[in-house]
C-alpha cells in the first residue's frame, strides 16, 4: 500500500528571468525587498550575501541591510553566512489562492474528493488553478509507486504542456486564452505542445468530452487526465484536477469519477 503524501511547496521551480523580470518595480526599499524575496524562488534555498545581490542587482552593502530587516520581521533565517526563508513564508502562502477558491472554500471542499481518487488509483492526483499563463498546484497526493513527476504545491507549469492547463484553458476568459496562444510555447519533450493550431485543437476535444490529456507533454512516460471546476454562473474555469500515471492505459477508467467529481465541485463553487 503507497503512503497518502501531501508536498510540501518547491521552490526550485522557478523559471530563468523570473526574479530579473520583477525588478522593474518601482526603485524603493519595499520593491527590493520584494525582488529579494522572489531570488529564493530559484534552485539555491539558501543563498549567501553575495549571491542575492548579483541577482537583485543591488550593491552588497543594500542587499546585507534589506536581509536584516527580512530576518528582523521573521521572513528570512540567517544560517552561518548564508540566509534561507522561514516558515512564516510557508504560513503567508498556504493562505493564498484565487479569490474564487478562497471565498467558497474550494481548495477544503476539494480534498475529501482527492483522498478518494488517490486512494481508488494509486496515482498521483492534482488540485491546481489557471495563473496568468500557468498551472499553479494547490495540492498533490502520491505515493512510493506513483513515479516521480515534475509537480510540486506552489509550483507552477506552462499551460499549454498539461493536463491541468488545457482543461482549464478551454473553459478560461477570451484574453487569458489568447496571452498563452501567444506564446512562446516551452517543449518539455518532443510530445510538448509547440503550436497555437494544435493547443486549439486540444482545446475543443476538451470542451466537446470535458477531459483533457497530457501524453507525456511534461515528462517523458508520464500521462495525465485532468477536468475542469467551472463556475456554474459564468461557465469559466476556477481550477481543476487531474490524475497522472506512468501506466497510461489506466486513465480513462477514471474518466466517469472524474466527471462526477467536477460536477459535484463545480456547483460547489459558488
Amino acid at each position: 500500500m503507497s503512503v497518502l503524501t501531501t508536498v510540501p511547496a518547491d521552490v526550485s521551480d522557478a523559471r530563468p528571468g523570473q526574479a530579473e523580470a520583477r525588478t522593474g518595480l518601482a526603485d524603493t526599499s519595499a520593491a527590493k525587498v520584494l525582488v529579494m524575496l522572489d531570488a529564493f524562488r530559484g534552485p539555491k534555498t539558501v543563498l549567501g550575501v553575495t549571491e542575492l545581490a548579483h541577482m537583485v542587482g543591488v550593491p552588497k552593502s543594500t542587499a546585507h541591510r534589506l536581509l536584516s530587516i527580512m530576518v528582523e520581521g521573521g521572513f528570512v533565517r540567517k544560517i552561518g553566512g548564508r540566509y534561507c526563508l522561514t516558515e512564516r513564508l510557508f504560513e503567508v502562502g498556504n493562505r493564498a489562492g484565487s479569490s474564487a477558491i478562497r471565498s467558497t472554500g474550494l481548495r477544503r471542499r476539494a480534498m475529501p474528493y482527492l483522498t478518494e481518487l488517490y486512494a481508488g488509483s494509486q496515482d498521483t492526483v492534482h488540485l491546481a488553478t489557471l495563473s496568468g499563463t500557468d498551472v499553479l498546484y494547490l495540492e498533490k497526493l502520491f505515493g512510493h509507486n506513483t513515479g516521480s513527476s515534475p509537480t510540486a504545491v506552489g509550483a507552477r507549469r506552462p499551460a499549454h504542456s498539461t493536463a491541468l492547463g488545457k482543461a482549464m484553458l478551454a473553459h478560461a476568459p477570451d484574453g487569458q486564452v489568447e496571452a498563452v496562444m501567444a506564446g512562446p510555447f516551452q517543449r518539455f519533450t518532443s510530445r510538448t505542445i509547440h503550436s497555437a493550431d494544435r493547443l486549439e485543437q486540444d482545446l475543443a476535444r476538451v470542451r466537446e468530452e470535458g477531459l483533457a490529456y497530457d501524453e507525456g507533454e511534461l515528462r517523458d512516460g508520464m500521462h495525465c487526465v485532468a477536468v475542469p471546476i467551472l463556475d456554474p454562473g459564468t461557465g469559466t474555469s476556477v481550477a481543476a484536477v487531474s490524475v497522472c500515471s506512468f501506466r497510461p492505459q489506466s486513465l480513462k477508467r477514471y474518466a466517469p469519477r472524474l466527471l462526477s467529481m467536477a460536477r459535484d465541485l463545480s456547483r460547489a463553487a459558488v
